[in-house]
């Protein structure tokens, strides 16, 4: 135990020292505050690491399972990426010539995942790592911080957003309308233009690291934002047709805003607090009263949040829950086209579509690679 308590402070004190200005996006102005609380969580689970004593959390030796991998290929480096959206688009900039992993496995929620010893030895062999941003994943912030290697390049998306398109602080008619506060929304993703900032962002992070690759890189990202501008296109088209009475989301976690206000569909109503919490009965009751003002036939969440809650609003309601929205859990099998952010998106606006009325088949044209 002694050995590994001093591999821990040792460790510490290493992401202490990045804090100074290693990582790329030192000196942001939303940056500080995200690192310091991570170093509580990786120190945490570092102790939680040594306390069997194996020192198994921290073996670089074992092998990571990448995103796409062939074992033949001579990668130029690896990238481990926090969560499978970011994972997929990395994954289509980068092309073959660099490993990505996603520390939250393809298929999963990022909302809900806990690393594991394995991910450890994924981070352990990162030369670069990307995440959103904005404290959207301390939990895992904080365990790459505590388990990536000592000169890790480490990226946030989230700082590609001009500050001016962040939504901060809410209204007293917008805590009254969410049933919480929050001082900013880091899901920006759900509006396509912003995954494109996010897809420019990742073609010069690899070709930083990459210089020889840059063209392949920047070719590949022109590429997909090519397809993400005709997405956002098919969006507006297709949530345009919903008759005016219904456009509106109350959805169960609030991760929608940005996509709200891009496609005229404003979210009226958030269920779910920003902790992931049950709401409270003084919550719930709020909730069923939002639910029937927005008069809308449906609200929207994601099976990752099974709840009794979502039953005693339908029926007061008589809104339909419908439980197939997802932010960050992909689609379809791996390997296939679908499972894909792009595949993500255009099914969570045909669920969105279909079910407040509206016409889908602008996103007909739309074929997720």
């Amino acid at each position: 135990m002694g050995v590994e308590l001093h591999d821990l402070m040792g460790r510490l004190r290493v992401m202490l020292q990045r804090t100074s200005g290693v990582h790329e996006h030192v000196g942001k102005s939303r940056a500080g505050w995200r690192r310091r609380a991570g170093l509580a969580v990786a120190a945490a689970a570092l102790v939680s690491a040594c306390g069997s004593g194996s020192g198994e959390a921290t073996d670089p030796a074992a092998p990571a399972t990448p995103v796409e991998s062939d074992a033949d290929v001579a990668y130029e480096f690896t990238v481990v990426v926090s969560d499978p959206p970011i994972a997929d688009l990395v994954t289509r900039v980068a092309g073959d010539r660099v490993e990505v992993v996603s520390v939250v496995p393809m298929g999963a929620d990022g909302h809900t995942y806990e690393p594991v010893p394995e991910d450890a030895r994924t981070l352990a062999r990162a030369d670069v790592y990307i995440e959103n941003g904005m404290g959207l994943n301390e939990v895992v912030t904080g365990f790459a911080l505590a388990n990536y290697p000592a000169g890790t390049r480490h990226y946030m998306l989230s700082d590609r957003i001009p500050e001016s398109e962040i939504l901060t602080t809410d209204s007293a008619e917008e805590i009254a309308a969410h049933g919480h506060a929050h001082s900013f929304n880091a899901h920006f993703w759900p509006d396509a233009r912003y995954a494109g900032m996010y897809v420019d962002g990742i073609a010069e992070i690899l070709s930083t690291q990459d210089p020889d690759g840059a063209a392949g890189y920047n070719e590949r990202a022109e590429a997909l934002n090519a397809q993400l501008t005709e997405m956002d296109e098919a969006f507006q088209t297709a949530l345009a047709t919903i008759p005016a009475e219904n456009r509106k989301l109350v959805v169960y976690h609030d991760s929608w805003s940005y996509y709200g206000r891009r496609y005229a569909i404003p979210v009226t109503g958030a269920i779910q607090p920003t902790d992931f919490s049950e709401p409270s009965a003084a919550e719930l009751r709020a909730t069923i009263e939002q639910v029937r003002e927005a008069d809308v036939p449906a609200f929207f969440g994601s099976e990752v949040f099974p709840s009794d809650v979502l039953a005693v609003i339908a029926e007061e309601t008589g809104a339909e829950y419908v439980a197939d929205l997802s932010d960050d859990v992909l689609p379809g099998e791996p390997g296939s086209p679908e499972h894909s952010y792009v595949g993500m998106m255009v099914a969570n606006t045909r669920t969105i579509v279909e079910a407040l009325g509206g016409d889908p088949s602008a996103l007909d044209t739309i074929a997720p690679s």
